[in-house]
């Protein structure tokens, strides 16, 4: 009896210490899912905006009003009161004489719920260059300022970054449109990406011709346009003369003065893996590194088509699809560490999917848009979470951005 008395004790403490620990868990959600969000996620698709609600935990909840129909917009960009977008408006034959190119870029105005509304429209083809036949991505500078345009030339030699003054009703000013100086033989820069200081923006891609790794360096002017600025670039050390490096045409910035390349040794073809490298800009934007063939970790992902780095500048995720050796889609997280080398931090995660676009906000959570789904994780320098809920199936998306509250 005095056995079988314990048992009923000891089994009914164990029971109601669950079901404690579930009303606590349930409790700590709810909590979560009813508190003011730390972050709005928006995703492009080709209808309409997805809008989302991020709790702390890393929970999406749509925002009212949400999906927001009749928005066909993509290469999303957002300060703390516009979301703006280029949309898909354009003509068939844009290489035509007629300006039948009309590829506008929307504003919305974001309310404190998080929910969209068409604030202006801009077509930039009527500022120039008249050749033009596609508008974005587009990026907004750290101070939320100025929009950037980055404009494709018809024949394939040119590209410009068209700069505008961000009114406070949000309306587009055009300030400036500069020749990025994309040479034939080179393909399609990178888009353009600002520095965590505001001082520099740069551009990336590979002469064929060389091969050689080719930046072009624009200096931000004091009312936000930018201007070329001839950078100067290190490559980084090979392990023969014949290891010449390539850029990938992806870039990614931190907060300060720091970029991301991805680069393939162009030796035999292109073969070798594709690695990853740091660079710091100096005062006059030259770019440097202490990059080499030995420190610089190779990716996982067959093709890298995205990076970006996590708001403490600490971490760096990088994606995308292809295959390459023995690598192919999916995604992966490094340590980033400034201007000294960057080093391994993940395997490669969802590796049966190809990701097109990643987004952090400020409460170390990644956003990683791929394969018609968003998936969310809990990133910090010591551990990795899918949070709860994770992945969303959204459909034919193209493009997320996130706004940390």
């Amino acid at each position: 009896m005095t056995c079988s008395l314990q048992l009923f004790v000891c089994l009914a403490t164990l029971a109601g210490a669950a079901l404690a620990q579930a009303a606590t868990d349930q409790t700590a959600e709810s909590t979560a899912s009813t508190s003011s969000p730390v972050a709005y996620v928006y995703v492009a698709r080709p209808t309409h905006i997805d809008g989302f609600a991020a709790s702390s935990r890393g929970k999406l909840t749509p925002v009212p009003g949400s999906p927001f129909s009749n928005i066909a917009v993509s290469h999303l960009s957002v300060n703390k009161k516009y979301l703006f977008g280029p949309g898909d408006n354009g003509g068939p034959d844009c290489g035509g004489p007629d300006p039948v190119c009309s590829w506008d870029i929307y504003t919305y105005s974001i309310a404190s719920n998080g929910a969209l509304k068409q604030a202006a429209v801009i077509n930039p083809y009527k500022y120039g260059p008249t050749d033009c036949f596609a508008v974005g991505p587009t990026q907004i500078d750290a101070t939320g300022t100025t929009l950037y345009n980055d404009a494709l030339n018809c024949d394939g030699d040119d590209q410009y970054v068209q700069s505008f003054k961000i009114e406070a009703n949000g309306e587009l000013q055009f300030l400036a449109s500069e020749d990025s100086g994309a040479v034939e033989g080179e393909g399609f820069l990178s888009p353009m990406v600002v520095l965590g200081n505001n001082k520099y923006a740069y551009q990336t891609g590979c002469d064929g011709y060389g091969p050689s790794l080719e930046v072009i360096g624009l200096k931000r002017e004091s009312n936000g346009a930018v201007a070329h600025a001839g950078s100067l670039i290190e490559s980084p050390k090979g392990k023969t003369p014949e290891d010449i490096y390539c850029a990938s045409g992806v870039l990614a910035a931190d907060p300060t003065d720091h970029l991301a390349f991805a680069l393939q040794d162009t030796n035999n073809n292109y073969a070798g893996p594709i690695v990853l490298a740091s660079y710091t800009a100096d005062s006059e934007g030259n770019l440097t590194t202490k990059a080499t063939y030995e420190n610089m970790p190779s990716s996982g992902i067959g093709f890298i088509g995205a990076m970006s780095i996590s708001p403490s500048g600490k971490l760096l995720a990088v994606g995308g699809g292809g295959q390459n050796v023995d690598s192919g889609p999916g995604f992966q997280i490094f340590h980033f560490n400034g201007s000294s080398p960057i080093t391994h931090y993940s395997a490669v995660l969802q590796p049966d999917i190809s990701f097109q676009q990643f987004a952090w906000d400020g409460d170390n959570h990644l956003y990683a848009l791929g394969g018609g789904k968003l998936f969310v994780y809990t990133v910090t320098s010591a551990s990795l979470k899918e949070a709860s809920g994770s992945p969303y199936s959204i459909p034919e998306s193209s493009s997320v951005i996130v706004l940390t509250k």
